[in-house]
């Protein structure tokens, strides 16, 4: 693996990304989450090489070792997409979308579709702009989402807060009292180490050069998106678990019914970071020719 890499764009930013699993196979343009970076895509590394897929991770911008781009929004990203293909000498590729990942997943599906051969969501985000869509999400992120002020204010105290929570560990407080507040299935699969690791070490990365990146990317799951769902024609699967308490399943099953060629996959007792875990082979499975059905049978009753 190689997670510290980077390209320069025509513009002239430079692109982080990592570069997972098989070298050689075929390649998975991977969108992490927020607040995230390219290293949430470490733990595919072993399941992609079984499946001799590729996973190439890109920062966006103003996340880790990669340059902000102002002003940006959602339907900026596939052109970013596109010339990071392009100096990997890649023709068409594949996606998978991650939590946060999910919008930037159907922006590049809209505006790139003649590149992209499939792509994958697993707990992805809908659209969030109107207050009704998140009165179920998580009291953490549904308070942020009010309060533009104040999280603006607040971040630069939080952010050497959370890396001193991180540093003591999920079992300890104050972290393990935060842990309280999300689904019993959540909170099994953040205390594993493959769980523990994909949050934290992406999230610490993310934050690298402070709260602006951070920042300027969550805001925009706050607005109308600038690209339309209804014209994507790149195949498409969707996971979601029905137990997600940070992005609501019945907000993701609206945004599915937009998409004319995605199919749901809506995983009763499923939470937020167990389906990220359990099922991300059955995605990889599906986008490396399969159907994804016996990987998530055998993943649906253990956390890896």
């Amino acid at each position: 693996m190689k997670e510290d890499e980077r390209i320069k764009l025509p513009g002239g930013r430079w692109l982080g990304y990592a570069d997972y699993g098989d070298p050689a196979g075929h390649p998975v343009l991977y969108f992490h989450g927020w607040p995230s970076s390219r290293y949430q895509a470490a733990y595919l590394d072993g399941k992609a090489r079984d499946r001799r897929l590729r996973i190439l991770a890109p920062d966006r911008p103003g996340i880790g070792l990669s340059d902000p781009l102002p002003g940006r929004r959602f339907g900026d990203w596939p052109q970013d997409v596109a010339d990071f293909a392009d100096a990997l000498g890649l023709g068409r590729f594949e996606l998978l979308g991650i939590s946060g990942g999910g919008p930037y997943t159907l922006a590049t599906c809209a505006k790139l579709g003649g590149r992209v051969e499939k792509a994958a969501m697993i707990c992805g985000a809908p659209p969030l702009a109107k207050k009704e869509d998140r009165a179920h999400m998580h009291w953490a992120y549904r308070s942020l989402a009010g309060m533009k002020s104040a999280r603006r204010h607040a971040l630069p105290a939080i952010i050497p807060l959370s890396r001193w929570m991180i540093g003591r560990g999920a079992h300890k407080a104050p972290m393990s009292w935060m842990l309280k507040s999300v689904p019993p299935v959540d909170r099994e699969a953040l205390f594993t180490g493959s769980g523990w690791d994909m949050v934290t070490r992406s999230y610490l990365e993310a934050i690298r050069h402070g709260r602006d990146g951070m920042l300027a990317d969550g805001e925009l799951y706050l607005e109308p998106w600038d690209f339309q769902p209804e014209a994507i024609r790149v195949p498409m699967r969707i996971w979601h678990g029905m137990a997600d308490a940070n992005l609501p399943c019945e907000v993701a099953k609206k945004l599915a019914a937009r998409i004319p060629t995605a199919e749901g996959h809506w995983i009763e007792g499923e939470g937020h970071y167990s389906i990220a875990l359990r099922y991300a082979a059955a995605a990889l499975d599906w986008l490396a020719g399969g159907d994804g059905s016996a990987a998530a049978r055998k993943q649906a009753s253990t956390i890896p």
